[in-house]
């Protein structure tokens, strides 16, 4: 990291490599970091920028590149999932918005893109991460929740290289929630029915049903490079695969990779032209998450198939013993058979590429042209098998007892499938002018900006009674001789594209590499927005002093380096999901013979003339210092972050609308402190270790409502059973949880609650905290990387979402109330759907050791190869929290919705543990 966290991730450098102290630490500033529009030594950055290498990206073998930055960020939290392909969720510096536009924005080597699934984390050279409002105000509204700047490798001057690199591991559960058995599903059931008999607790079956849906997950990357440079040109060029089964059986995940990137020199060096292009190709095999929810609450007394080979279904005869005839006592499917009958396969298609020329008109001044584009193309199917699904929960049901439930039209399967298209570019111009006069140096930078995104098309068909050969399964069939049951439809859905058209420009000015000045402005349009509220200006400025150089600090001699920096700046946030977003749908059409075909078009959004800009202003100030020789090196800062208008629901006549409206009503604010510390020294020649952290705090809050009086409850984190468990309160955080207190029991051992509901803590953490350690010794490289959070709450929603006859978990009976125990943890057995209440809210803090590495070069002097190095990686290996379900990480649907499933488990992805062996050689 530099910058803001200028010291704490810089890389080991051997000892006798630096001749002093002083020019170790003089190396570290100067290195290059990524600012918007251009790059800017680390010692002169007066903004708060994190950048994390290549070597700390690879530490933690992962598929997604910001999987495997968790924790190397002061002010980032992300949220990972452990789902094959699946996206981590990231914020920085907390959230700000309530209905979109919560994700930050990335630029891969100056292409615009929401989406980085596609990268190679191999591939990266360093990933720059901008904080404050200061350093992102010239990225305008599409930078309002910060932006991460990813730069690939190119190569360097010399013989071509080549890189191989691979490793294999093996994926389990990192903790399991130990279910009752037969016997206590009994004894439980029993006691909730008032009956000592209708659960027999002499069961034929006692299912595991957790072991019985998951197995042993494997993973495995391959990538292999070519690299190199001339006077005249460089190339880097790179082919990777990455496959994983997950611990879901038949959940699957493979993605091939190819990246290239070069430059060439014309002209004596005066232009240059850098074609960059990363195509990825993935394909998937997602199961339902719903299994673990199914898995967790089903009864154990239930076998996975009966004797005659029929699945087992939820039936308990006369004398209490689950058989194919009885009564249903529970709802909860069958987990083996849901996952054996669910078909869902998916493709896509990534494309990210940019042309970029830089012209040197003068040696003081460039001009620079960058267009990038990124497409993205997915096809896929779900194929519902709907007859067998009614059999396998019915076990003494045939065919003709289904069809005799709708006998005209009786569906045999339902096919849906799905393509889609999304396009997204960017066209950045922009003059770059950099002098020196004396002991001052200007730079200045100014240009416009054009992209336009959101440029999306959907097709969604679905038809029934479809052949059962799975080859069969394509669209292309659909109007062939294939006859197709009456009903099958599509629809076609695609949106308007949003364009944003800016004006940018920065002045820097350094006077004696002391003191520092940066002030950037961007005046920008949107499409989303109606008449004058199209554009908006967005100004930043911000100021650094490098003390230790004044001359009043030659005599100190504890402080070798301090800088002290601050800024303020302002970002617009046209983002949010409800701003007159246009959706075109075409009518349904059927597929078939003899069916009406009804064209047209369909548009259900609304245009509000009144809506505007989400306004983001922050302070930010910030200390980067160096002490005891440079061994100790560190950064803090403080920020103070407000954003205004944000949209709220809001009650108006029922007149102009039965429903709220969004409106620009409201203020969000996010106030916090990071510090980022790193200790690294040596011992001997041989030894060289290192110890580094970071923490932060966060406070989110709505801290007002223009219209308070008009703002209705909003409310979500709905359980499924009719109980929700989040509101959007006035001085609390964003989607805090809003559930009724337990305030003792009755005395029918029942809980009693508040009259009133209460705010229980919220999902966002108000502390993040990363560690890192390590030490090489010759040969070997070891390294250890851990990750917290801490002042945060989750929902144990798969607990909590009770219909009666599911099971319990074991420990469950160890205390519930009876008349003799009155002081019990847990209320007296009962079949009720619980209420949303503070018994289900845990915390959640966590510390997870993200990875140990050992690692070992091997002393072999072989002629055309330079390294030989072999690992051992526990990724995820140890887990610290007091919360009780499978993960304290849930990130939820709709990508971190706060009033979604955002810290409720609930059909939610279990933590994995890996254990990897790998191997890199260098050619």
């Amino acid at each position: 990291m530099l910058g803001a966290t200028s010291f704490a991730q810089v890389p080991p450098t051997p000892l006798d490599s630096i001749p002093n102290d002083s020019l170790f630490f003089d190396t570290q500033m100067e290195e290059v970091v990524l600012i918007g529009y251009g790059t800017k030594k680390a010692g002169a950055i007066t903004g708060s920028v994190s950048q994390i290498k290549a070597d700390d990206i690879v530490r933690t073998p992962a598929q997604s590149p910001i999987q495997a930055i968790q924790g190397r960020a002061a002010g980032v939290n992300i949220v990972t999932n452990d789902e094959p392909g699946a996206t981590p969720t990231i914020r920085i510096r907390g959230l700000g918005t309530l209905v979109g536009g919560r994700d930050p924005l990335y630029i891969v080597d100056g292409v615009e893109t929401s989406n980085i699934t596609g990268l190679n984390p191999n591939d990266i050279k360093n990933i720059d991460i901008l904080k404050d409002a200061s350093s992102l105000a010239i990225y305008g509204q599409k930078g309002a929740n910060g932006v991460i700047l990813i730069t690939t490798k190119r190569g360097k001057r010399g013989d071509i290289k080549v890189n191989y690199s691979g490793y294999y591991g093996q994926k389990f559960i990192q903790r399991d929630v130990e279910m009752a058995d037969s016997y206590r599903y009994a004894y439980y059931n029993n006691t909730a029915l008032g009956s000592s008999s209708y659960f027999s607790f002499d069961q034929p079956y006692n299912t595991n049903w957790l072991e019985e849906v998951t197995d042993t997950g494997e993973v495995m990357n391959n990538t292999i490079s070519l690299s190199g440079a001339d006077e005249n040109a460089n190339y880097y060029l790179s082919a990777s695969n990455y496959k994983e089964k997950g611990i879901l059986r038949g959940a699957e995940y493979e993605r091939t990779n190819v990246i290239s990137k070069n430059e060439f020199r014309l002209f004596d060096g005066k232009l240059k032209v850098s074609p960059f292009i990363n195509i990825s190709s993935a394909k998937a095999t997602p199961k339902p998450l719903s299994v673990f929810t199914n898995a967790y609450k089903q009864s154990p007394i239930m076998p996975v198939r009966y004797a005659n080979g029929r699945w087992g279904a939820p039936l308990v005869n006369e004398q209490g013993i689950n058989d194919m005839t009885g009564d249903r006592y529970n709802n909860v499917a069958n987990p083996a058979a849901q996952l054996y009958y669910y078909n869902e396969r998916r493709k896509n298609v990534l494309l990210i590429g940019s042309i970029k020329a830089e012209l040197e008109i003068l040696d003081y001044l460039t001009l620079t042209s960058n267009f990038g584009a990124t497409g993205e193309w997915e096809r896929g199917y779900t194929y519902t098998p709907t007859r067998e699904l009614w059999l396998a929960s019915n076990p003494t049901g045939t065919v003709e007892d289904y069809i005799a439930q709708n006998p005209e039209n009786p569906i045999i399967n339902t096919l849906q499938q799905r393509r889609s298209s999304n396009y997204r570019w960017n066209w950045d111009n922009y003059l770059t002018f950099n002098k020196y006069f004396g002991d001052h140096d200007v730079t200045l930078v100014a240009g416009l900006s054009r992209s336009t995104y959101n440029t999306m098309e959907f097709l969604n068909a679905t038809r029934y009674d479809v052949p059962e050969q799975s080859n069969y399964w394509n669209l292309d069939l659909s109007t062939n001789n294939i006859e197709v049951a009456p009903g099958s439809v599509a629809q076609n859905n695609s949106s308007t594209p949003i364009v944003s058209v800016a004006y940018f420009g920065r002045a820097e000015y350094e006077y004696k590499r002391k003191y520092l000045f940066s002030a950037s402005v961007r005046r920008e349009g949107i499409s989303v927005f109606q008449g004058d509220k199209k554009f908006g200006i967005f100004p930043a400025v911000s100021a650094g002093w490098l003390v230790t150089d004044e001359e009043f600090m030659r005599d100190v001699k504890f402080l070798d380096h301090l800088k002290v920096r601050g800024g303020y700046g302002e970002v617009g946030n046209g983002n949010s999901l409800a701003l007159n977003e246009i959706l075109f749908t075409v009518s349904n059409y059927p597929f078939g013979p003899d069916q009406v075909i009804n064209p047209g078009l369909n548009n259900p959004g609304q245009i509000d003339r009144n809506l505007s800009w989400e306004t983001m202003k922050e302070f930010d100030f910030g200390i980067d210092f160096a002490t005891l020789s440079y061994r100790l090196t560190g950064t803090v800062d403080l920020y103070d972050r407000k954003n205004e208008n944000i949209l709220l629901p809001i009650s108006v006549p029922p007149v102009l609308s039965p429903e709220p409206v969004f409106l620009n009503s409201g203020v969000v604010t996010n106030k916090g402190v990071e510090v980022s510390l790193k200790w690294q020294d040596y011992i001997g020649n041989d030894i060289n270790y290192w110890i580094g952290g970071n923490f932060s705090y966060n406070q989110n809050e709505l801290k007002e409502v223009y219209n308070e009086e008009l703002f209705g409850a909003y409310t979500g984190g709905g359980l499924g059973n009719g109980q929700y468990t989040k509101q959007v309160l006035i001085g609390q955080p964003l989607g805090s949880f809003y559930v009724y207190d337990t305030t003792g029991f009755n005395s029918d051992g029942a809980f009693t609650y508040s009259d009133q509901r209460v705010v229980a803590g919220s999902y966002i953490p108000t502390t993040t905290y990363g560690i890192n350690l390590g030490l090489t010794y010759k040969g070997i490289d070891f390294s250890v990387d851990a990750y917290g959070v801490g002042g945060n709450k989750l929902y144990n929603g798969k607990k909590a979402q009770r219909f009666g006859g599911e099971n319990i978990e074991y420990d469950l009976l160890d205390s519930f109330w009876t008349p003799s125990t009155p002081n019990a943890t847990n209320p007296k057995p009962s079949n009720d759907v619980p209420r949303a209440s503070t018994y289900y809210v845990e915390n959640g803090d966590y510390l997870r050791i993200n990875n140990i590495t050992l690692g070992y070069k091997l002393p072999l002097d072989i002629k055309g190869i330079d390294r030989i190095r072999v690992y051992a990686t526990a990724v995820n290996p140890f887990l610290f929290t007091n919360y009780s379900g499978f993960s304290p990480e849930l990130s939820g649907s709709g990508n971190g919705d706060p009033l979604g499933s955002a810290g409720i488990e609930l059909d939610a992805y279990p933590t994995n543990k890996s254990y990897l062996f790998g191997l890199n050689i260098d050619f």
